[in-house]
């Protein structure tokens, strides 16, 4: 696919910068991981069973394993009167053959003798006398059985490839008896903020300082995307710091992700560092708002983003650009977050010429959706960021008008 100049005032549109990206995106090599390890990781391939589950037929209750039709008339009022021949635990093999008008004294999971079709619950028995029980309640043919491959059979897929694996498909995996899956291991992530400005949060400000917000809040987004975030620190606006950083995360992580220092000024140095340590640019600028100074390069199979350092633009082209990137190298399909038409509470204006995305918050009402603008826009508002639970797509120099419907981008499936 072609890509874009390094340099030049033409901006790349967002769908096209999206292709770009996600044309140099290569998913992670799948590798063998002990169960442990899977949780979030995408299997890699489908998983048939070995074995039946359950592998033999066993009790369902604590209760005592007989023929049905020996206590086909038991009531409280009829009491059948049953030996107790046989004791089977779970965890043994029955090893016994029941005649009628016998029973064995049977637990939950254990295999069912030779010979009892059925298993009488303990609460609908009596004691007798010794080595006798009265059973007081009737049972059907294969009541309270749990039979050979109810659940799963021999060969059957049990897991299929592509899916995100959670705690109830590694229990699947191991009642199965499998050890360890093949996955595509969580993409490491190595998250770089610039600017001698920047410190770390606890610390005493000085003139002309400001917290760090970003790399927080993106080494967040990065675990939500289900990838392992490595935080690089603060960088100076030095090229012997930048460069220093920069090497170490694309040595050690499968993507690298740098906030600010991708514009045009004079500290603005990330773009010429990328360029030193042998990446190659595929654009700088993109048609969007927030977000326009981002710039996205490769060195080999290992991903550079440069993000714009205000932390909303930041966080917005996260969530447009570089999290579709992340889930397909996870190995997942499903890459966008979801979108929902909403019916607009206040007029949004775009009276740029770029697409902006504007923070908003979405609320049912009764079947339909509401979308509601956040009051303030700027790329500096970070409280509208965080009081936003979606974003608004607004085509440039376009206005929806309240009332009117809108494409509102969730944040997550539970916002």
């Amino acid at each position: 696919m072609a890509t874009k100049p390094a340099s030049g005032n033409e901006l790349l549109p967002v769908a096209e910068a999206r292709q770009v990206i996600l044309w140099a995106v290569r998913t992670r090599t799948a590798r063998a991981a002990p169960l442990v390890e899977a949780l979030d990781c995408v299997l890699a391939q489908d998983i048939a069973s070995p074995i039946d589950l359950p592998q033999w037929d066993n009790s369902a209750v604590d209760g005592y394993a007989v023929h049905s039709s020996d206590v086909a008339d038991a009531n409280e009022n009829n009491p059948i009167h049953l030996r107790v021949t046989a004791t089977v635990p779970a965890g043994t093999a029955a090893g016994v053959r029941l005649e009628p008008q016998t029973c064995a004294r049977i637990f939950t999971g254990a295999p069912i003798p030779e010979g009892p079709d059925a298993v009488v619950m303990q609460e609908d028995t009596r004691p007798h006398h010794e080595g006798y029980i009265a059973v007081v309640e009737s049972v059907e043919l294969g009541e309270n059985i749990r039979r050979a491959g109810d659940d799963v059979t021999k060969g059957e897929i049990v897991l299929r490839s592509g899916r995100v694996l959670g705690p109830a498909q590694l229990g699947m995996a191991a009642a199965v008896g499998l050890a360890q899956l093949t996955v595509y291991p969580r993409p490491r992530v190595g998250v770089l903020v610039t600017g001698a400005e920047i410190v770390e949060p606890g610390r005493l400000l000085r003139a002309g300082q400001i917290y760090d917000a970003n790399s927080y809040s993106l080494c967040a987004l990065v675990k939500q995307a289900g990838c392992e975030p490595v935080e690089l620190g603060i960088a100076d606006d030095t090229r012997e710091d930048l460069q220093e950083k920069i090497d170490y995360g694309l040595s050690e992580c499968d993507a690298v992700i740098t906030v600010g220092g991708v514009s045009v000024g004079d500290h603005d140095l990330v773009k010429d560092v990328l360029a030193d340590l042998g990446c190659e640019q595929k654009f700088w600028r993109i048609a969007m708002r927030p977000g326009k100074p981002f710039v996205f390069g490769t060195r080999g199979e290992r991903l550079v983003f440069g993000l714009p350092g205000n932390p909303v633009s930041a966080a917005v082209t996260f969530l447009i650009l570089v999290r579709p990137a992340l889930l397909k190298m996870r190995g997942l399909t499903e890459i966008d977050l979801p979108t929902v038409m909403a019916e607009a509470t206040g007029d949004f204006v775009n009276r740029d010429d770029r697409v902006h995305y504007m923070r908003a918050n979405l609320r049912r009402d009764g079947e339909k959706w509401l979308a509601i603008p956040m009051p303030r826009q700027g790329s500096h508002v970070i409280s509208s960021l965080a009081n936003a639970n979606c974003l608004v797509e607004l085509p440039e120099a376009t206005t929806i008008s309240q009332g009117h419907s809108v494409r509102a981008i969730r944040f997550s499936e539970n916002e």
